[in-house]
Formats: C-alpha cells, sequence, structure tokens
C-alpha cells in the first residue's frame, strides 16, 4: 500500500500540551440549557488523573469514544474503567447525568503504539464504554448510528476541548473530504479533547452518529481530523459487552496488522 506521511497527534486533553496560536473558532459554544439540551448525551469523558477525552451515549449504559482514550500515555496499558468518569451533557461545572465506567471493549485489532501509526490501527481506533448505571432521563436521548458520509457530505461535531472543556460546542459545516484504508478524512477543526468525539449526519430522525474523531494534524499544508466510520466492528462492540460475563472489567485486545504507515506524533494527555 502507498506510503503517506502525515503528521498526526493523538488528540486526549492534557496540561502539559503547549499552548498554541488558532485562528478564529468555527464552534459555538453550547453555553445555554436550551442549546445543549439537544445534546446532552455527548459528555466529557474524564480520565482520572490524567487529562480527558469525548464521548456520545447509543444506548442507556453505553458510550461511544476513540480507544487510545481507555489507555493510559505512560504505562501504555488499559486503564481501569472505574477511574474514567462519564459527564453527560457537561456545562460549567454541571452535569446532565453522572456515571462511572464499569468496563469497556475496544476494537479487536486495536493496537496502541508508540511514536508511529498506521492508518489500519485509526481506523480501529474505537471503543465502547460500559457504564456502572444505566442513564434512564427521558431529556437524555441517546444516539443511533449511520453509515459513513459520503464525500463531501456536511457533517456536525460536538465536542470537549483545550480552551472549551467546560462547555461543549458544536461545528457545524465541516465536510468529509474521503476516504483512504477506512480512514474518513474530515475538514472539521478538532483540539486536545476532542478524541472520541461523534461526528453527525443529519436525518430524517435527527442526527446520527457515522464517524468518531480519533486524531488530527496536517497533511502537507492542510489541517485535517480522522475519523473511524461506524460499522460492524462498532455492533461487535456492542455485542461482547451485552453477551460477555459480567464480571470482567474488558474485552481484550488482540493482535493486529499493519498497513499504510503513517508518521504520528503522539502528544502528552493533559488534565484541566
Amino acid at each position: 500500500m502507498k506510503r503517506v506521511l502525515l503528521s498526526l497527534l493523538l488528540i486526549c486533553a492534557s496540561a502539559q500540551a503547549p499552548l498554541l496560536a488558532k485562528d478564529a473558532s468555527p464552534h459555538q459554544a453550547l453555553d445555554t440549557p436550551s442549546e445543549v439540551r439537544p445534546w446532552q448525551a455527548v459528555g466529557r469523558l474524564d480520565l482520572g488523573r490524567s487529562g480527558f477525552c469525548t464521548g456520545a451515549m447509543i444506548s442507556k449504559r453505553l458510550v461511544l469514544t476513540a480507544a487510545h482514550c481507555v489507555y493510559d500515555k505512560r504505562s501504555g496499558k488499559l486503564r481501569d474503567a472505574t477511574e474514567i468518569t462519564f459527564r453527560a451533557g457537561y456545562r460549567k461545572g454541571r452535569s446532565a447525568a453522572i456515571r462511572t465506567g464499569k468496563r469497556f471493549a475496544v476494537h479487536p485489532e486495536y493496537v496502541y503504539g508508540g511514536g508511529k501509526s498506521s492508518y489500519s490501527e485509526i481506523a480501529r481506533d474505537v471503543a465502547v464504554i460500559e457504564l456502572d448505571r444505566p442513564i434512564n432521563d427521558a431529556a437524555i436521548q441517546p444516539f443511533r448510528t449511520h453509515r459513513k458520509p459520503a464525500r463531501n457530505d456536511r457533517v456536525m461535531v460536538v465536542s470537549y476541548a483545550r480552551g472549551r472543556s467546560d462547555a461543549p460546542s458544536l461545528e457545524d459545516g465541516c465536510q468529509m473530504t474521503h476516504a483512504a484504508a477506512d480512514v474518513l478524512h474530515y475538514t472539521c477543526d478538532i483540539d486536545f479533547g476532542s478524541s472520541g468525539a461523534p461526528v453527525f449526519v443529519m436525518t430524517h430522525q435527527g442526527p446520527q452518529i457515522a464517524s468518531v474523531m480519533s486524531s488530527g494534524g496536517k497533511r502537507g499544508s492542510r489541517d485535517v481530523a480522522l475519523g473511524v466510520p461506524m460499522g460492524p466492528a462498532v455492533d461487535r462492540l456492542v455485542r461482547e459487552l451485552q453477551t460477555s460475563g459480567a464480571r470482567s472489567k474488558f474485552i481484550r485486545v488482540q493482535g493486529a496488522g499493519r498497513g499504510a504507515r503513517v508518521v504520528t506524533t503522539r502528544l502528552p494527555q493533559i488534565t484541566n
């Protein structure tokens, strides 16, 4: 497979990350109760003392996010699920609901590596976290999943990130430009903390999740955001959590092959 040179960063948020100058943000802050209400099933995933990601509910008990969020950067090992806290609709110190992780399932072919990552690994950067208790609030409705976007489809991203970690923000109007080796390329503006953020397409039934944000960086002079498509892999993770023994802490990760190489910069995770 043709080698693609792409400078990347994993976008789990961390306090050691450098503050970089950014252009005017395309994000709309969801600051008021009415603005955040339709998106309350998106939440901030606090990762113990070592950072945060974004996650989205796909059932009353399951949260979709990026696989690298459930790994400890320092040890390279899976986190204890009980150290992960999901804050649904978190805004200015308040959450619509708060739950602790119980266990999680990671794509069976995902490998959390060192300084480099392949397209095949990025395409598998997806995990599902099972919460300790379901969120039964009628005002917090989980999202359905959807097929991957078509080229140039308009998409929306709701996320938490560096500089906007106290409230979710909406970017409405970025595009999926193309897919390469099952990795979706977007024009969306992402930053530390956006890992695991849901990428939505609007349907007659409302917004549905078509992808999960994994990484960001530059391809030549262009900023890119890379996402993982929905499909059989996510369905498999959900089935594994539903059918495996309730006492198991996680669905064990297995080995994976490697595809086209990507030059990757892995930045430290940060806390707020």
